[in-house]
């Protein structure tokens, strides 16, 4: 009975897996995991920041208007003591209301180098946050091939479960007729409850993968979820970590460039309007208006070797950046060579998979003879089943395994975003 519900809800299972469940892929979910990553918004927050402060660059060409109003008191103000001649004195209480407007003519190119510096940082965060969504590859790829390790298995168990269950219905017509003792029909019974233990324990560790991969994809994947076989190209992309560097590098000489230019001439031109008492006559005790137009030129003729300092410490820098990035090619290369190594291991080992299983099939039909005769004990039939079946899951496994080896090498070597 027990044996009979194990089958009707693995055919229950298989049939939900070919109906109603959608098969998905590996590349579908590494898009899926980079869309749904909570970082991934963070890229279309860079284009608002950037468009900001290209706005508030572009201010520095506007007009830049300030308005001051001052009420001031004072014990002495300018006046000269004549007793032959009254002349006006300047009142100790001062009222004024000015706008100051100052226009730039030229300002050395420090809004243009400020604008590509900005433009820059933005290449700087935009490939720092693909440094960290690519890093979110390998996970994918992990949880991914242990679905498809753990259906191996559950297919594997399958296939045991029905040649012992039909071996076993066999049997009891030999126990029946004497030529087999009850106890071997019973050793038959019991492995196929050992095998329905092993189901059990590897439905939950796909639940478990499952999971996870549910969560890293963004998607409630149902438990009959299918996965597909991942076809690996050969194609090779670069990695964001090269242009995370680039951009680093050209951040640098931009941070030079602005040293440079914060030393060159500006030329400003500026203008007051005012009303108050008293106006730029400081004599006249009145209320007046007051303006003034002018051209002012500022120009930092020395500044104590500060520029110079500046550009040999983003020179530094630069290099360091450089030291990262050949550390970060010691490291690929370090990494591809164990990658090689395993999948040429497994290109070899699979070579020799078809003719173990040939064998094995073998052996176990000459079991499963010497079995029904009463001639081999149940025991040493399942000795016989189970080398099978472990070499037809091991040259299942091993394909799986090299597929997740090329998946491995190409996502080391660089992906397609």
């Amino acid at each position: 009975m027990k044996t009979f519900i194990y089958l009707a809800s693995a055919l229950l299972w298989l049939t939900a897996q070919s109906v109603f469940s959608q098969a998905i892929s590996l590349d579908d979910c590494l898009s899926l995991s980079r869309e749904n990553y909570p970082l991934h918004g963070d890229l279309a927050s860079l284009d608002k920041q950037i468009d900001l402060r290209l706005k508030s660059l572009n201010a520095n060409y506007y007009p830049q208007f300030d308005l001051t109003g001052q009420v001031t008191w004072q014990n002495d103000v300018p006046g000269i003591t004549n007793p032959l001649v009254n002349m006006p004195k300047a009142p100790q209480d001062q009222y004024k209301a000015f706008v100051d407007v100052q226009q730039v003519i030229y300002d050395g190119g420090r809004t243009r180098t400020a604008k590509d510096a900005e433009l820059n940082s933005k290449l700087v965060q935009q490939n720092g946050l693909e440094v960290e969504l690519y890093k979110l590859r390998t996970r994918v790829i992990e949880s991914y091939f242990m679905v498809l390790l753990i259906d191996e298995q559950l297919a594997q168990v399958d296939y045991r479960n029905a040649v012992i269950n039909q071996r076993w219905n066999e049997l009891k017509s030999a126990v029946a007729s004497g030529m087999v003792l009850q106890s071997e029909a019973d050793q038959l019974e019991v492995s196929l409850l050992l095998i329905l233990q092993d189901r059990y324990r590897l439905e939950e560790g796909r639940k478990s993968a499952l999971s996870i991969l549910s969560e890293l994809v963004g998607q409630n994947m149902p438990q009959n979820q299918v996965l597909e076989t991942p076809f690996i190209s050969n194609g090779l992309h670069i990695r964001p970590e090269y242009s995370y560097f680039d951009a680093q590098r050209q951040q640098l000489t931009l941070a030079q460039k602005m040293s440079s230019v914060n030393r060159m001439p500006s030329l400003f031109a500026f203008g007051q309007v005012g009303y108050g008492n008293p106006s730029y006559n400081m004599l006249k005790d009145e209320f007046d208006s007051f303006y003034m137009v002018g051209v002012k030129l500022k120009w930092t003729i020395w500044d104590w070797n500060k520029a110079s300092n500046d550009k040999q410490i983003y020179q530094l820098k630069s290099e360091g950046v450089l030291r990262q990035q050949e550390t970060f090619d010691k490291n690929i290369r370090l990494t591809q060579s164990d990658v090689d190594a395993r999948i040429n291991q497994l290109t070899r080992v699979m070579d020799k998979d078809d003719e173990i299983i040939a064998l094995r099939k073998r052996i176990t039909q000459s079991s499963q003879s010497r079995l029904t005769n009463g001639t081999l004990t149940a025991a040493g039939y399942l000795d016989d089943l189970n080398a099978e079946s472990m070499a037809m899951l091991s040259k299942n496994i091993h394909q799986i395994e090299l597929n997740k080896a090329l998946a491995d090498k190409q996502n080391l070597l660089g992906a397609n975003k």
